[in-house]
């Protein structure tokens, strides 16, 4: 259920969370770049843009999600370690967005992917503070979901800090043709992300040290089509 923003933002500090992370499709993120924020896959809709298809659009929809941004408390690709299942570009956004009263907040006790349609809200979200004060340590990091409720247009770039990009280090065959998958769709960003685009400058590349599979995975479980999916 919705939240305080500001008694939100206290209990985040206080947890030490200090950041909240989305992570997309590099083809989703060129959409956000464009409309200069972040937006749900029902906004994108209504919009008539573009972005990825996901398995899950249809339940989100039955589940009264479709029109919800997702952000994490933290990075799933460093904490588990391993590739982003949702894709390779990661936001990392300054939890000052939660200070913002513009913004209806949410907090999942589970991923939706996991209710079903009779599930009541109190077994799907935090219904007030208190609960979560007391629940917070007892599930596990990634269930716990901020939503930006009823979502239409764009959350600010403002917030941004810095947007990590995986590297999978595959190359694929696109006709006659070889193509390094990273260096493609960094080429695409570059040509939306301007000299003047407030994120200019903001982007890193995601460097994984010998305990992270994502490389691994990248190269070994996901098909060429899935890695066209997730970077062209």
């Amino acid at each position: 259920m919705k939240l305080s923003n500001i008694d939100l933002y206290n209990f985040l500090v206080e947890k030490e969370v200090l950041a909240l992370y989305h992570a997309n499709t590099v083809r989703t993120s060129l959409t956000y770049f464009n409309q200069n924020g972040l937006l749900s896959r029902g906004a994108v809709e209504n919009m008539g843009l573009y972005q990825t298809p996901q398995s899950s659009d249809e339940v989100d929809k039955v589940l009264n999600v479709w029109n919800d941004v997702f952000l994490d408390t933290i990075d799933l690709h460093s904490f588990f370690p391993r590739q982003n299942y949702y894709g390779p570009i990661l936001f990392e956004l300054d939890i000052d967005l939660i200070k913002n009263d513009n913004f209806e907040i949410w907090i999942t006790k589970n991923n939706p992917i996991n209710w079903k349609k009779e599930t009541p809200d109190n077994e799907r979200y935090f219904i007030n503070i208190d609960d979560l004060k007391e629940n917070w340590d007892k599930i596990p990091r990634q269930r716990k979901m901020i939503t930006v409720r009823n979502n239409q247009s764009p959350i600010l770039f403002q917030y941004i800090r810095r947007i990590i990009v995986d590297d999978p280090r595959v190359t694929i065959k696109q006709g006659d043709d070889k193509i390094h998958v990273f260096n493609q769709s960094v080429k695409i960003i570059k040509e939306i992300i301007s000299e003047g685009h407030q994120l200019k400058n903001k982007f890193i590349t995601r460097e994984c040290k010998g305990y992270c599979y994502c490389t691994s995975n990248y190269l070994y479980q996901h098909t060429e089509s899935e890695i066209k999916r997730l970077f062209l």
